[in-house]
């Protein structure tokens, strides 16, 4: 199998507000390989084997994140700052470093990471996401969920969202798969399922326009606890889970104004729940 390359392009600032003028950048390539796959799969209990192709890229990109983090928390040039955040992210083709010197580095779990001259990073790099999505803010300032978060934080989760779509019936994820995202539904509804004990699917709670779908997203070892199918044609914002928890960690404003939010949402939803139960009774 051919390796999942990455290219990152990482921005560092003395203040985590620097976001439009960042002291200094970093462009690397990070190699992650079926054998790295696979070893890190096994420690997360994940049987890489039985993963899609999608679910495989999905478990790679977090690999390659925390690559890079490494490679970068090493580099003594960038320890005087405090903010970092990952522009860019993005799956490029392998045969690109096919040509190219020996890895800068590589770690022990078997990840090679090339650092690239700010020249030949501009071969590669695509713009923020904020830019290729420009309506992508005015969307995430209008969700119920975001109400009231400030300009800041609002231009940091715009670097790691895009637009998406559902079909009716369409499955958004599988429980047990790999959770690296966070939807913010914008129109149609979405149905959480479980199973019985003798495999027939139950609704577990239902999403709505206006509320936000997916927590799994915010703790190890980040797989998905229920099905989500879409009932209904939905739009939503789709905002990655990796590089949502690499915003969180560097600014703890935002981490501070994410958990206060999901706590509330889930709070309400565990005493939705607790009501139904007890009208059964």
């Amino acid at each position: 199998m051919k390796p999942y390359c990455f290219f990152a392009h990482v921005a560092f600032a003395l203040d985590a507000r620097a976001h439009a003028s960042p002291q200094a950048t970093a462009n690397l390539i990070i190699e992650i390989n079926d054998t790295t796959l696979t070893s890190c799969g096994n420690k997360k209990h994940v049987k890489v084997s039985a993963l899609t192709d999608s679910q495989k890229m999905e478990l790679a990109g977090e690999i390659a994140v925390a690559a890079a983090l490494d490679y970068l928390k090493s580099e003594e040039e960038f320890r005087q700052f405090p903010a970092q955040r990952f522009v860019n992210f993005d799956l490029i083709r392998p045969t690109y470093i096919s040509i190219r010197p020996p890895p800068t580095k590589v770690l022990p779990n078997g990840s090679k990471v090339w650092r690239l001259e700010e020249s030949e990073a501009s071969k590669l790099r695509g713009e923020p996401l904020s830019i290729r999505y420009p309506d992508i803010e005015r969307r995430l300032a209008a969700h119920p969920f975001l109400k009231g978060m400030s300009r800041h934080h609002l231009e940091l989760l715009a670097l790691c969202a895009m637009p998406t779509e559902f079909d009716a019936g369409q499955i958004i994820f599988l429980e047990g798969d790999p959770a690296n995202g966070f939807y913010l539904i914008e129109a149609g509804t979405v149905v959480l399922e479980g199973k019985t004990s003798d495999g027939q699917a139950v609704v577990i709670d239902t999403v709505s326009a206006g509320e936000p779908l997916g927590w799994s997203w915010l703790t190890s070892p980040y797989l998905w606890h229920f099905d989500a199918r879409a009932t209904e044609a939905c739009t939503a914002i789709c905002l990655s889970g990796i590089m949502l928890r690499q915003h969180r960690d560097d600014d703890l404003t935002l981490s501070n104004e994410l958990f206060k939010r999901t706590t509330e949402v889930i709070v309400r939803r565990l005493q939705a729940a607790r009501g139904k139960l007890i009208s059964r009774k």
